[in-house]
């Protein structure tokens, strides 16, 4: 038998129980142990100071009763964390929140997630910043919208550090809307943690209940259907209007086109939707332009998951490539002394060839 326990932070933490799990140990090994380490010789608990990993405790464990523990909480561990997950492990965190002072908190290096929501309150507290105090759901709506794309575009970088300080940002963003309707007595970020964790424990019915998935298409059907019941949606046009309309507007048709075929929507590509937009540019009907410019985007949407394509990422791919080679283009011409605006005809399809031969070979 495994018990894994966080320790605590100070003098004196290890509660009853973990006491209790101690004694009856056969092996006990202290990771980082800190100031409860002096509570371990006071007790008389032998010990071994080392970083086993989770493969040797498990190993241990199957001979003999063992204790890993380590300082702090047990969720400040990777170890911990991964030994958690096993079967027939048991957990003890003697982990307490000591509230800091400020001048604790300038000090200190490694926080906790009971540190963070500490953070915020103060800075909402009457003596906090008055940026901070001020700010209502409306404020700082925006905020969490380009903390967002500024993660997905570290995702894309595929850049470590600046995906840890954006998972941050983003979080940081989600804790203070909950630290908002917290102090307006309607839901907290315990409320918050709760909630998305029903979540995954009742849409996950292939791991969590009776049902059964094959592969992650199959996964996504069992998600989608519990989905569908915990959101009292009884027909596909709920789920289709579901989606938010604050969501760009290309991801939002993919999103609906997704949900639409779903329920049942077929999909016949119509072959004069271009020759309807060109008509309606010749006329130069704005409103008609616009009618017919909205079908064929439309159409394109339902064409890329028709075929499997993500719409919002081949256009930003594209996008990127456009941006690639007018930067080409463009260095192009200014290295020969010439005016951008001032090209023949013939000039500019001569850059524009030589720019995708150069942007295509790097």
């Amino acid at each position: 038998m495994l018990t894994i326990i966080g320790l605590g932070n100070e003098r004196g933490d290890l509660t009853l129980s973990a006491l209790k799990a101690l004694k009856n140990a056969d092996k006990v090994f202290v990771k980082n142990g800190g100031a409860a380490l002096a509570d371990f010789k006071e007790e008389k608990i032998k010990f071994e100071e080392c970083a086993p990993s989770a493969e040797e405790l498990l190993k241990e464990a199957q001979k003999s009763a063992a204790c890993y523990c380590v300082g702090g909480s047990v969720f400040d561990d990777n170890t911990a964390c991964a030994l958690m997950r096993e079967q027939g492990v048991y957990t003890i965190d003697c982990c307490a929140y000591k509230t800091l002072s400020d001048e604790e908190l300038v000090k200190k290096e490694k926080f906790t997630f009971q540190d963070f929501l500490y953070i915020l309150k103060r800075l909402r507290a009457p003596d906090g910043c008055p940026w901070d105090k001020v700010q209502t759901h409306k404020s700082i709506r925006i905020n969490m919208i380009e903390e967002a794309y500024e993660l997905v575009d570290a995702i894309d970088l595929d850049d470590p550090e600046k995906m840890c300080e954006e998972t941050g940002d983003v979080l940081m963003q989600a804790v203070f809307h909950a630290l908002i309707e917290e102090e307006r007595g309607r839901f907290n970020a315990g409320d918050m943690v709760s909630g998305v964790c029903k979540k995954l424990v009742t849409r996950h019915t292939h791991v969590f209940g009776g049902d059964s998935a094959k592969g992650a298409d199959g996964a996504l059907s069992v998600w989608d259907k519990n989905k569908m019941t915990e959101k009292h949606q009884t027909t596909f046009s709920d789920a289709v209007n579901d989606v938010p309309e604050c969501f760009p507007a290309l991801l939002r048709a993919q999103k609906i086109v997704k949900r639409m075929a779903k329920g049942g929507w077929t999909f016949a590509p119509s072959a004069d939707r271009e020759s309807k937009l060109s008509e309606a540019v010749k006329s130069g009907d704005k409103e008609a332009i616009a009618a017919a410019f909205g079908d064929v985007l439309m159409e394109l949407a339902q064409i890329a998951y028709a075929a499997g394509i993500d719409s919002e990422q081949a256009l930003l791919d594209k996008v990127k490539e456009e941006a690639r080679l007018y930067t080409e283009w463009e260095k192009l011409v200014l290295a020969d002394g010439k005016d951008v605006h001032a090209l023949s005809s013939e000039e500019r399809g001569a850059y524009y060839k030589k720019a995708k031969e150069n942007v295509s070979q790097n």
